[in-house]
């Protein structure tokens, strides 16, 4: 979907629009949703649900799962929308969509063209390798406690930063001394 097909028209609808930028550490925020009026709907199939996984077609390519329900959430061209079956895990796929292994296939279709803009159709032809349902408890459990891992370093680092900052400079977050 491309917003500026939307600009300058009738306000009778309203949606949210998701964009992943490195200023979250691509991250869905969802206080931070941009919003846009149409004056028609927008088809369902361009409707994000929990569950979805949006996909960046351009570098860094990352991969996120939409972790809340909400109503009227879309996001626009520069994304490929993954609806995920009700037998496939959300996480394992995005776990997957985010790892080295798919990177590699993502810059060999990437390189091929000039804009380095991976084609929807791409998606498609990745070379997937199915997991064991048997293990799937295991594997997404290993991958939650690996991203509350890093997400606890990725806070731990801030902190000392902020700490750092304070006793070099002499300043905190509110711009005291």
């Amino acid at each position: 979907m491309r917003k500026s097909s939307f600009k300058d028209k009738e306000n009778n609808f309203e949606y949210k629009i998701i964009t992943l930028n490195n200023e979250n550490n691509y991250k869905i925020n969802q206080n931070k949703l941009n919003k846009i009026n149409t004056d028609k709907k927008i088809d369902t199939k361009y409707l994000l649900k929990k569950g979805n996984i949006i996909l960046k077609l351009t570098p860094p390519y990352t991969s996120r799962i939409i972790e809340f329900n909400e109503n009227n959430i879309t996001t626009t061209s520069n994304y490929a929308i993954i609806k995920v079956y009700e037998n496939y895990s959300p996480e394992i796929i995005n776990f997957y969509l985010n790892s080295e292994y798919i990177k590699k296939q993502i810059y060999q279709f990437a390189d091929e063209t000039s804009v380095k803009v991976i084609n929807i159709g791409n998606i498609k032809d990745f070379d997937i390798i199915l997991t064991n349902k048997e293990y799937e408890d295991i594997y997404k459990k290993l991958i939650s406690t690996h991203k509350e891992k890093k997400e606890m370093i990725e806070k731990e680092l801030n902190l000392e930063k902020d700490l750092l900052e304070e006793i070099i400079f002499g300043e905190n977050d509110n711009g005291e001394n």
